[in-house]
């Protein structure tokens, strides 16, 4: 008798944590992305909301180009002026006219660590990915390069009105 009321209590509290944890903190976020969006190298992106990364602050109400920067201190993702454009495909030294111009009108670099070299060192190029919107984040990930899932996932802050 001990026996079958010991499954019953297990049970019991094995349902009752799953319910807990099916409620509990993080619940916010679902398995699948409300919006699924990729960008072509050059195409300007939008945010609709404030995006934070490791302490970098991406604004709303602008948009952006994506790039691919190398320089001596690492690999970044460069937020840029969309009129500051090179050809997509195209890497540029950051020590020529071409790379200055752009290097000029970036906004923000978000560092990335990628498995594979992207683009040489001083150089940039603009990239292509896949933003995956789940409401509190956005996930990054870039398209068309050799190094695979070099993905960057930010907090988004709800839009004010």
């Amino acid at each position: 008798m001990r026996g079958i009321i010991a499954i019953i209590v297990t049970g019991a509290l094995t349902l009752a944590l799953a319910v807990g944890v099916e409620a509990g903190p993080g619940k916010g976020y679902q398995a699948k992305p409300a919006k699924v969006k990729i960008h072509a190298s050059g195409e300007a992106f939008c945010p609709t909301s404030v995006l934070s990364f490791a302490g970098i602050v991406i604004r709303s109400g602008r948009c952006y180009v994506v790039y691919a920067l190398r320089d001596p201190r690492g690999t970044f993702l460069a937020f840029a002026d969309p009129a500051a454009r090179i050809p997509p495909g195209q890497i540029v030294r950051l020590s020529t006219p071409a790379g200055a111009k752009v290097k000029g009108r970036i906004f923000y670099l978000v560092p990335i660590r990628p498995s594979v070299v992207i683009v040489p060192i001083n150089s940039i190029m603009l990239v292509g990915f896949r933003t995956e919107d789940y409401g509190p984040r956005l996930t990054f990930t870039v398209v068309g390069v050799p190094a695979p899932n070099v993905a960057v996932t930010f907090e988004a802050a709800q839009p004010r009105y």
